[in-house]
């Protein structure tokens, strides 16, 4: 298909806002590529190949052998949770695939969501926040004062964080502070009721800083071959965390100095009334966590049923004398599963379903029962910290599992044109011999519309336009190189 140079840039700019908006939004690498590669495709463009970093996304294009090649790049911003945002991102592409949206409009949308004011207002995100830690300490048996100190801690270190933000100071500080702030939480409820458990307050702020790190996506990438973007991602993550410990550690000497007891109580045991605890305290969890990160208004009650769920389970499978780790990733292969069908169900990001229905798997008391043995003994503090440390691979493993059976299951029974499952793959291009197949499995018709289906697996990639087969000349310039063809204008069995 001939392309001048004015249509080029447009494609290249739409893409480029496109792959930056879910960088920034916390889809994985594979899920960017992906994405941009479908939008390149379906404009017409061979021999295009993407890199996506942990802040950078690239895309090349060389029309012929014999001409110079056109690159652009792009540095992402600031990362952020707002599934607002990036839900409204992947609505922008899959308009411009469907043929929905012309390339001027999808431009021009995609450049004004991120000049687009929040969802929800900041006073409203701290309150989402706050509401979270509160039912997390409620999922861990707590009575009513300390989860009324947990969610006031929860809500003041978000505030914290977000000040610090606006002063531009590194989010490393804010975790910092709020681990300082957690433990000087459960300080002051220590000093007023011996009787309680302050070490819960503790537990519930750290799920609240660490829920949202972009650990998934950093074990998604590792595991399917995105190994930049997830050394880039796991270290972020590991630092944020260093932060949370260091914080936490401060605060634990000023309790020593203060006399103060905020040691880990033993765990809620099973029955029916803490069965039903479970059950409310993750859909408060998922719930405020929704709220918190810009999440749809239309999607939060299914964020908070997700949570709920992968709660119950964990903690079922848990009392039920299997391990954590295998209850984690049990847990969290269900989730997977469930937010794939939801996000493709409701045509909303899967990430969103995916980030609340962890939640309630944070390990965070034990990198509490760690940082606590540290003081004491060195080697059971160690032993707890990698306990968690298992326990979030696990998680994050059985997340992009879940995902990437769903992924496979869902084109079976689709009844949407588009697909909206994550895309889960090793790193491809769009090579000129694989640039697009019209195999009989890779487009459908389906009531004049086609299904639009990445083949990320065998390097392929599909990504028509349905407006593109009303006019059947665009399709001449899709046709397979002579070489690849026999002399019945067949394609052989296999490229040599």
């Amino acid at each position: 298909m001939p392309t001048d140079s004015t249509r080029l840039h447009a494609v290249f700019d739409l893409a480029m806002r496109i792959g930056e908006g879910l960088l920034t939004n916390g889809a994985a690498a594979s899920e960017v590529t992906a994405t941009v590669l479908r939008v390149t495709s379906s404009s017409g463009l061979r021999n295009v190949s993407v890199q996506v970093t942990f802040n950078e996304v690239t895309i090349s294009y060389l029309a012929d052998e014999s001409a110079t090649p056109f690159t652009r790049v792009r540095s992402a911003s600031d990362r952020v949770q707002d599934f607002a945002r990036l839900a409204a991102f992947e609505d922008v592409s899959h308009g411009y695939l469907s043929g929905e949206l012309p390339l001027d409009e999808a431009r021009r949308q995609a450049a004004a969501i991120p000049q687009r004011q929040p969802r929800y207002r900041i006073p409203l995100v701290v309150s989402g926040f706050a509401v979270m830690g509160g039912a997390a300490a409620l999922f861990f048996g707590a009575g009513s004062l300390v989860v009324i100190a947990a969610t006031i801690s929860a809500g003041l270190l978000i505030a914290i964080g977000e000040l610090l933000a606006r002063w531009n100071i590194p989010p490393f500080y804010s975790q910092v502070l709020g681990g300082f702030v957690a433990v000087g939480g459960a300080v002051l409820v220590a000093l007023i009721d011996h009787s309680v458990s302050p070490s819960i307050v503790v537990v519930s702020c750290i799920i609240v800083q660490l829920a949202g790190l972009s650990s998934i996506s950093a074990v998604q990438d590792a595991v399917t071959g995105w190994y930049v973007t997830a050394a880039g991602r796991m270290l972020e993550t590991l630092m944020l965390t260093v932060g949370l410990v260091a914080g936490v550690r401060g605060g634990l000497l000023l309790a020593d100095v203060i006399g103060a007891d905020v040691s880990v109580s033993a765990a809620m045991p099973l029955t029916f009334t803490t069965a039903v605890v479970v059950v409310i305290s993750g859909l408060g969890m998922g719930l405020g966590y929704g709220v918190g990160t810009q999440v749809p208004s239309r999607l939060l009650l299914f964020g908070a049923l997700v949570a709920s769920g992968s709660g119950i389970i964990a903690h079922l499978l848990s009392s039920a004398s299997l391990d954590r780790p295998v209850a984690a990733a049990i847990a969290a292969f269900a989730t997977g599963m469930v937010a794939t069908v939801l996000g493709d169900r409701l045509r909303a990001p899967a990430l969103a379903f995916v980030m609340a229905g962890v939640i309630p798997l944070v390990p965070g008391s034990r990198i509490y029962s760690g940082l606590l043995g540290v003081g004491d003994d060195l080697g059971a503090g160690v032993a707890e910290m990698l306990g968690a440390a298992e326990i979030a691979v696990a998680i994050a493993a059985g997340v992009v599992l879940g995902q990437l059976l769903a992924s496979r299951l869902m084109p079976y029974f689709r009844r949407s044109g588009i697909a909206y499952t994550p895309e889960i793959s090793s790193p491809f291009t769009t090579l000129r011999r694989r640039r697009i197949s019209l195999g009989s499995g890779r487009i459908r018709r389906r009531r004049r519309a086609a299904v639009i289906e990445p083949s990320t697996m065998t390097g392929e990639m599909t990504a028509l336009s349905s407006t593109m087969f009303d006019d059947l000349s665009f399709l001449e310039d899709l046709e397979p190189p002579s070489d690849l063809e026999d002399g019945t204008g067949r394609r052989p069995d296999r490229e040599e």
